[in-house]
């Protein structure tokens, strides 16, 4: 199909589609609100009826992805994590190499069931405490588990967001869905190549950075604070460059809060009583600063430093889903409802240019906390907060354990022996969750991703979109044309590269849910069966593991860790081609090209 050939509502919905990858591609923009863009842009324009534009919400894959997520948290919840990590420390012993290889199995099995990312933060401080109790560096495990959980993910059509979604898009294309393990074979394949690839030449591929317990840190080297300047401080109406204490403790003063704000505050900037300053230090130097005659400290988030009492120093990831998430410190009344001290905030890359105390938080930031080991103990327990530092981890056996894992070996025998939809299988499970009070439903709430629900709740009237303007079969045409006479390998292979190349910049559910109907329709076309294709784009956008942004897990280890953005591509860019190789091969052998679909 030709250009020329689009309607005005194949050119507006070329539109949108171009706009949506952008803001995917910046990385920048929150993929619920390009979700929200989405429904906007299709309801104004008119290129979706009023009917279809919302039928997202009420698709099979939206359940499927809640009930998996909630169901993921159960486990957890039951302290099924928290036995593995017993195991795993009792039987590893010293070894490395030993630890390595137990984590990365542990964390493969796991994660074929539940989030790889809920999987990776539950363990984050479990390995922290490798690291300080054993001496194996953090680098050295992080990104190994984080990887071999990925490829877990792809053990079962539940594994993650984008074989749900894969699956949904091959029913929606009057095609058979993939059986819940009929993946198996390949995930199982990817895992075993991951795994022996790392504890081989991989040992030479890690980076080998400073263990955590020499930094002090656990990879956060500035945290942004707030100084209140007092009445009667020698620093009132005095300019910036004449107060020596920023110069002696290294701080840099980021902005000058008062009525009439001053943005970038210069050498030269007057300081007035009862200015609020948002100071960046290193975390030792932030840990030194108490209340003086001139200045308090975050006199807003906690009453002083003085009345928090000298005690464990701990970090903690806000996590996705949480209470916390989306409310400020002020809402919360953190300091007096939980009586530890947030000495400060770190967020990846954003300039913080308001008062601490009323920044809404969101999933990722990371907060120094500061309180009696006790207090930092039981805010460790609260769903909101993982708390990083290896001192506030206890792994504890939780009960109901094992009626958690029973419940889930029966939503997946359910399933898998066709005897519910998976969907409803997945809500049977969940409801016996809340029954027997595994889960209650404000943790069940907790847990769902609602920005990914948002998302794909949104991206499925696009995708209804582009196939009725003839954008789906335009594209699918370029590609048999380009590729389609050098046979179905040829096409297998580009497949495998582009989904590869698109999850580096759009992440991996964006790029399944644009892949997975063009591949059908290109294989459709070519009278070659489309399962082969969509198979392979699911494997891609999870064995692709090159850049930091090509999965959410790597952007969670990536400071604990440590690493840098070459880490990634030293590693992950031969793995990712063992991967490719074993891709070409396996998928074909599964699902013949020539198979009816």
């Amino acid at each position: 199909m030709a250009h020329s050939s689009f309607t005005l509502a194949g050119w507006e919905t070329l539109g949108i589609l171009l706009v949506v990858m952008i803001m995917l591609v910046s990385n920048r923009v929150r993929v619920d609100f390009i979700g929200v863009f989405i429904l906007l842009a299709l309801g104004i324009t008119g290129v979706v009826s009023d009917k279809d534009l919302y039928s997202g919400f009420g698709n099979e894959a939206i359940i499927v992805i809640a009930t998996m997520l909630a169901l993921g948290q159960a486990l957890i919840r039951s302290g099924i994590t928290d036995t593995l990590s017993i195991w795993i420390t009792r039987v590893a012993g010293r070894s490395e190499r030993r630890l390595l290889s137990l984590l990365m199995l542990v964390g493969g099995l796991m994660s074929s069931i539940i989030s790889d990312l809920a999987f990776v933060s539950i363990f984050l401080p479990v390995v922290l405490g490798f690291e300080r109790h054993l001496k194996i560096r953090i680098s050295r495990i992080l990104l190994p588990l984080a990887i071999t959980s990925m490829m877990g993910g792809l053990m079962t059509m539940v594994g993650s967001a984008s074989s749900i979604v894969a699956n949904q898009l091959l029913a929606k294309a009057h095609i058979h869905p993939l059986p819940l393990f009929s993946i198996f074979p390949v995930g199982l394949c990817l895992m075993a190549t991951a795994m022996l690839v790392i504890l081989t030449i991989g040992r030479f591929l890690l980076p080998n950075t400073e263990a955590t317990s020499s930094r002090g840190s656990i990879g956060i080297d500035e945290y942004l604070t707030e100084l209140h300047i007092l009445p009667g401080s020698d620093w009132d109406g005095r300019e910036l460059r004449d107060i020596r204490f920023f110069r002696e403790h290294g701080i840099n003063v980021v902005r000058v809060l008062r009525d009439d704000p001053v943005q970038f505050p210069q050498a030269d900037t007057v300081l007035r009583a009862g200015d609020i300053l948002l100071v960046q230090a290193h975390r030792d130097e932030l840990l030194k600063i108490d209340d003086t005659r001139d200045f308090s400290v975050q006199s807003d988030v906690h009453e002083s430093l003085e009345d928090t009492p000298v005690g464990l120093v701990a970090e903690a990831l806000v996590r996705q889903g949480s209470d916390f998430a989306n409310r400020t410190l002020e809402e919360l009344d953190f300091r007096h409802r939980y009586e530890v001290a947030v000495l400060a905030l770190w967020r990846n890359g954003q300039t913080i240019t308001q008062r601490l105390a009323h920044v809404a938080m969101q999933p990722g930031d990371m907060l120094l906390l500061q309180g009696h080991k006790d207090n930092i103990r039981s805010l460790s327990e609260d769903e909101g907060l993982l708390m990083l530092s290896a001192e506030s981890h206890t792994p504890r056996v939780r009960r109901k354990g094992i009626l958690s894992l029973l419940i889930l070996a029966l939503t997946f025998a359910l399933a898998a022996f066709n005897i519910l939809p998976i969907d409803i299988a997945g809500l049977l499970g969940l409801g016996l969750m809340v029954i027997l009070q595994i889960l209650s439903f404000e943790q069940v709430y907790r847990s769902m991703e609602w920005h990914i629900l948002v998302f794909v709740a949104a991206m499925i009237p696009l995708g209804q979109a582009m196939a009725q303007t003839g954008i789906l079969g335009f594209l699918s045409d370029e590609i048999a044309r380009m590729v389609g006479h050098f046979g179905p390998y040829a096409l297998l292979a580009v497949c495998f590269a582009i989904t590869a190349l698109l999850t580096q910049v759009m992440s991996n559910t964006p790029t399944t849910l644009l892949l997975t109907p063009v591949m059908v329709k290109t294989a459709t076309s070519l009278h070659y069966s489309p399962l082969p294709f969509v198979v392979t784009v699911i494997v891609a956008v999870t064995a692709s593991p090159i850049t930091y942004i090509s999965h959410k897990v790597f952007l969670v280890i990536m400071e604990p860790g440590g690493y840098r953005y070459q880490d990634y591509a030293r590693l992950g860019v031969p793995l990712t081609v063992c991967f490719f190789v074993i891709t070409l091969l396996l998928v074909p052998v599964i699902w013949p090209f020539s198979a009816v679909a």
